[in-house]
């Protein structure tokens, strides 16, 4: 197991002070950041989909017209079962979940779905026709202000290890079970077997590859002060390619059942480069 550190009012000054030009959210003041008063809203789509199945490439369709509609809101991760690509870590995100009840489904911030228009109001993992509505409805959950919790990512690259730095601002407290949680995804990703493909040869996107975190993600405390960060070393990738790889930290609030779970934001960045608060 990877060794996980946490530094509580923290920071590389090196990061955000050779950045500072390009951001206006970050301003260091003795090796600390000035926390944003609010952060962009931003939503994760995690998919759930497989080779087998030959209805998840009109899935893959859909959520691309979603991402295309709102580019820096959606984050998307697409987690295979019962093909090459599935992760060890399924069935116990399944079950965290409530359960997969069908394929290609979806559970966008782990919160029950409202509004939908084929009786699965309340269910967290539910079907391709209600994703964008409920997507965008949660965007706009803090139409009124902007986010209270936001993170930055920097990531770097040596001898085909990562290493990664989450920060985490925050401009309110949260008493809850709060935790990290990373993931590494890749893009074009070609199929070794794909059933209903629209073309020959088909590519996934945002396939998740790793948990670079624990499954569920690493306690972090949001409950004093306004910023925290965990660092994750000497992350092998050498198995992947490497200019199609991602990295995605969220913050997620583990509930007392399926339906009490919520992600409270979501940050994405290309490995190798680093990502501002915004």
């Amino acid at each position: 197991m990877k060794k996980i550190t946490l530094y509580v009012l923290c920071i590389s000054s090196f990061f955000f002070a050779c950045q500072k030009e390009a951001s206006k959210t970050v301003i260091v003041e003795n090796n600390t950041p000035t926390i944003p008063d609010g952060f962009t809203k931003k939503v994760l789509l995690e998919e759930f989909t497989g080779e087998w199945c030959v209805n998840c490439p009109d899935g893959a369709n859909i959520l691309h017209g979603i991402i295309s509609k709102y580019p820096t809101k959606l984050i998307a991760a697409a987690v295979h079962q019962g093909d090459w690509l599935e992760l060890d870590q399924l069935n116990q995100l399944s079950s965290h979940l409530g359960g997969i009840a069908g394929y290609p489904r979806a559970a966008i911030n782990r919160v029950p779905a409202v509004g939908t228009s084929n009786g699965q109001d309340g269910m967290v993992v539910y079907s391709r026709g209600n994703w964008e509505a409920n997507a965008v409805r949660l965007m706009d959950a803090d139409q009124q202000q902007t986010a209270k919790i936001g993170l930055a990512i920097e990531s770097n690259i040596a001898d085909n290890f990562l290493t990664l730095k989450i920060h985490t601002g925050f401009k309110t407290t949260d008493s809850r079970d709060t935790r990290l949680t990373v993931y590494l995804l890749e893009d074009s990703v070609q199929a070794q077997s794909q059933t209903g493909a629209p073309s020959n040869p088909y590519f996934h996107q945002h396939v998740l590859r790793r948990v670079i975190s624990r499954p569920l993600g690493d306690s972090i405390q949001l409950n004093s002060g306004n910023y925290a960060f965990k660092s994750y070393e000497k992350i092998d990738i050498s198995g992947y390619k490497q200019t199609q790889l991602k990295v995605v930290a969220f913050i997620n609030v583990v509930g007392n059942s399926s339906t009490t779970h919520e992600i409270l934001n979501v940050q994405e960045v290309e490995v190798g480069k680093n990502q501002l608060f915004d």
